[in-house]
């Protein structure tokens, strides 16, 4: 019982609304204790009466015996006590002789002419003092009736039983059931996008990928958000992983059903003479070799993904680097009718792998020669922004279709589909781990292009020494 969070907040709201209820029905209580309209009500009174006796003292309209007998029963009258003081205190008078001393009250003090005092008994009285003539003075004094005496007093309880708890608990009561509803919504509000989460977590486990609308305070859409982000990834790494299988079961069944039939013909003797037998062979060595790059290329993308491969550090003359590159593929070029120009400056020394990054810009020196035609050039410049060394690939091909630039670097992923027919097809993996390889030496790999016009590859790479997690002596180590 109230284990839910929405229950939680009900039973919290409702809690919070008694207690201030409680709050104010003490803080009446304590008015009603202290109980100044009572006391100011007992003061004016014994002003009245105060002023009275002094106007029938010094106008003398009673003489003192008579005046005596008359304060007597002005006292029951009004239900106080008079007291007529002389010289430095001395009752000569009181009315109410057979009650307590007020021992503790001396008028030789400056002492207010209104305030509270107590008698010899403990009682506190409210008081009003007035000067008479020939050095005397008269007291009026009235029993307080504030505290709990106040409440044990019949009246009292009259006036709480009819006219103040009836209207408080009806103000109460309504208060309390509208704060429940409430409370009931406002638990609701948080706690509504929160069950939809968890409805649609389950649904997520189930292999049902669905987004939740954001709704709730900040705090709960936050939450939401990062959910339906959560979700979109999730969405897209289950089709990535399709994908992969699909591509992975495609770009092997074609090599293997190659090996397939024509290992079969050798054994059938479908093909008997040395030279077709030398043939078969020749494409049996070639689809197994094909085999092996795919998955040579798959087990690197898979340590990547692990975070297990090591890459050695020491400087790099990425102006060497290219040369070499160059010199290694002039002869691609010169056959293709392709011309290579390296413009690179003297840039400063980089660390990272020189292998690895051979292998990001041997590839990409590879697509341009392949898709730029007889007649155009592949270009590689670079400078130096900042704290960045960045080397540009251009060529002269056909480019990439727009719609496909965002796919480049998506593991087998091809722009032109008909290599897949060619003499040495690619895998589309290629520029995935050239991406893999920049981002693991602290860089970034893009790429711009025009249909018609050729594309241009932009390899930026960190001048400082980078701790990678692939750095040999490193965690990937």
């Amino acid at each position: 019982m109230f284990t839910s969070l929405q229950s939680r907040l009900w039973l919290t709201y409702a809690a919070l609304v008694v207690l201030i209820l409680a709050i104010i029905a003490l803080g009446i209580f304590v008015y009603v204790v202290r109980n100044p309209v009572v006391d100011r009500q007992a003061y004016q009174r014994l002003d009245v009466v105060a002023k009275l006796i002094k106007r029938l003292y010094i106008q003398g309209v009673v003489r003192l015996p008579a005046l005596e007998q008359r304060l007597v029963t002005i006292g029951d009258q009004f239900g106080i006590r008079i007291l007529i003081f002389e010289g430095k205190g001395e009752v000569i008078f009181d009315s109410g002789q057979q009650s307590t001393d007020f021992n503790r009250l001396d008028i030789q003090k400056q002492v207010p002419s209104r305030g509270m005092t107590r008698d010899s008994d403990n009682n506190m009285w409210l008081y009003n003092l007035q000067p008479l003539s020939a050095g005397r003075t008269v007291m009026v004094a009235a029993p307080r009736q504030g505290g709990l005496r106040l409440l044990r007093s019949p009246q009292m309880r009259e006036v709480l039983r009819d006219d103040f708890l009836p209207p408080f608990i009806r103000a109460g009561t309504l208060a309390l059931i509208f704060a429940l509803i409430l409370a009931y919504l406002m638990s609701r509000w948080i706690s509504s996008p929160i069950q939809d989460i968890t409805l649609a977590t389950q649904h997520v486990a189930d292999g049902e990928f669905q987004s939740i609308p954001p709704k709730g305070p900040k705090e709960v859409r936050s939450l939401v958000d990062a959910f339906n982000d959560m979700v979109e990834k999730v969405k897209s790494s289950q089709r990535s992983q399709r994908d992969f299988v699909a591509n992975v079961s495609h770009e092997l069944k074609t090599p293997l059903t190659s090996i397939q039939g024509f290992s079969q013909a050798i054994l059938d003797g479908t093909v008997n003479t040395s030279s077709e037998i030398k043939s078969s062979a020749q494409v049996i060595r070639d689809e197994a070799d094909r085999m092996y790059r795919l998955v040579r290329d798959l087990l690197e993308l898979a340590r990547y993904d692990a975070g297990t491969v090591t890459l050695t550090q020491s400087e790099i003359d990425i102006h060497n680097l290219c040369a070499r590159l160059v010199e290694k593929m002039s002869v691609q070029a010169k056959k293709k009718g392709v011309q290579i120009n390296l413009d690179l400056p003297a840039l400063p020394l980089i660390y990272g792998d020189p292998d690895r990054l051979s292998q990001v810009f041997s590839n990409i020196i590879d697509n341009g020669l392949t898709y730029t035609p007889a007649g155009g050039q592949v270009d590689i410049r670079g400078e130096r922004v900042g704290n960045e060394v960045r080397i540009a690939i251009a060529d002269t091909g056909k480019g990439i279709p727009e719609q496909e630039i965002d796919k480049i670097f998506d593991r087998f992923y091809q722009v032109d589909k008909s290599r897949s027919n060619a003499q040495e097809p690619g895998s589309g993996l290629g520029l995935a781990i050239a991406e893999e390889i920049v981002q693991a030496h602290g860089g970034r790999i893009s790429v711009q292009s025009q249909m018609g016009q050729g594309s241009q590859f932009m390899v930026v790479l960190p001048l400082e020494g980078r701790e990678n997690p692939f750095a040999e002596g490193g965690k990937g180590s």
